[in-house]
């Protein structure tokens, strides 16, 4: 009963964030320019990014509620919400590896890797600082910030590389406290940008299939020695979409509403069967590919019978990583601030009334942080591009 209520909850606060991004986007200027003057981006993809972005944050919100309880910190205590933050990165990593093999293809297996690192570096660098400088203001209020000191040197140095490297603590001080820890998949983006220039070549013909399938292998073999090359895995599996969709004829097929229905059967029939290794192992191989026939459908601009490209959906595209690195540090501070208040027991109705009204606070910040601080830069980028 209880997970029950924690899922309802969850998807009321779904429902409050879309509404609030549907008022933006019809009512900001700026916005309804965006969703307007769509160019040549994949309109479904767009929509996807945002949902991903919206998983991560409800699974997030599930999690503070145990933390607000207990203290500690990883459990939803709902089975479908444990599952929405491993599945919405694993649609992020898709995304990323679907749209710059698809470039790859475009331009014969060959990428400018400056240009590449440059575009990569206005896109990341100005939220993720922004994004840094609230987690070290709110820690430093927390704690007293004596850990803010020359002797720490080395780990404050790292936070500088945008993710390209793990945070240490610091001190005592564990900084990914403040922010959901949302920075690890940082480091998996740099490693597939730094090292797409030099597997491009695989890009031209279907060569990504054997790589795809010696990497599936390698990646089996390395779990019986612990190590997790699953992520490197979530790209290949959006680098094999541009192959598969490279038949025009298909693609279309790919695009009607029946073909909507049999992605959403096949992704709950490969969930409900692979259930046990599911909800004990995520992010896992089982949750890709039970995600994968939605992803190529929305790849194949399958709309979902218009949903993804409602621009209320869209709109959450757009912010999409302002939502995901600010989420964390807004929904942990508002429940540090009710810890502190002895706030610990709310029932489940005022906890989720709660965290929903954070979530479109959180939502209205990231409509000014994409326009002031990510939009500029994005311009900037591609002006230089074109």
């Amino acid at each position: 009963m209880e997970s029950f209520g924690i899922l309802t909850g969850g998807v009321l606060m779904m429902l409050a964030v879309m509404a609030t991004a549907a008022v933006i986007a019809r009512r900001s200027t700026f916005y309804r320019r965006e969703m307007t003057e769509s160019g040549n981006r994949e309109l479904a993809l767009d929509g996807l990014r945002g949902m991903a972005a919206l998983m991560v944050a409800t699974h997030h919100a599930a999690l503070c509620r145990t933390w607000l309880i207990t203290g500690n910190w990883g459990e939803a205590r709902s089975p479908v919400l444990q599952l929405l933050a491993p599945a919405g990165v694993i649609v992020f990593f898709m995304l990323t590896g679907f749209l710059f093999w698809s470039k790859a293809r475009s331009r014969n297996g060959t990428i400018d890797h400056w240009k590449l690192w440059r575009g990569r570096l206005y896109r990341i660098a100005p939220l993720y600082l922004f994004s840094l400088l609230l987690v070290l203001l709110v820690a430093a209020i927390s704690t007293g910030g004596s850990w803010l000191a020359l002797g720490n040197w080395l780990p404050l140095l790292r936070l500088l590389a945008l993710g390209a490297l793990s945070w240490h603590n610091i001190g005592s001080v564990n900084l990914g406290d403040y922010n959901a820890g949302v920075v690890w998949t940082l480091w998996y983006e740099w490693s597939f940008y730094l090292i797409l220039p030099f597997i491009a070549w695989f890009a031209p013909g279907r060569k990504i299939f054997g790589a795809a399938l010696i990497f599936y292998l390698l990646t089996l073999v390395c779990l019986w020695f612990h190590l997790n090359l699953q992520p490197g895995l979530f790209f290949i599996f959006g680098m094999l979409c541009p192959v598969l969709l490279e038949n025009q004829p298909a693609r279309f097929q790919l695009q009607r509403p029946v073909a909507a229905v049999l992605a959403l059967t096949a992704a709950l029939a490969l969930c409900f069967l692979c259930r046990g290794y599911l909800f004990t192992k995520t992010p896992s191989i089982a949750l890709a590919g039970a995600l994968f026939p939605v992803f190529l459908m929305a790849a194949a601009g399958n709309s979902f019978f218009g949903f993804l490209t409602r621009p209320a959906i869209r709109c959450l595209g757009a912010m999409s990583f302002s939502f995901y690195l600010l989420h964390g540090i807004i929904f942990r501070l508002v429940f540090r601030i009710l810890k502190s208040a002895g706030l610990t027991a709310l029932p489940q109705p005022d906890y989720w009334l709660v965290i929903s009204a954070t979530a479109v606070a959180t939502i209205l910040l990231c409509a000014a942080t994409y326009r002031w601080i990510e939009f500029p830069f994005l311009s900037s980028s591609h002006q230089k591009s074109a």
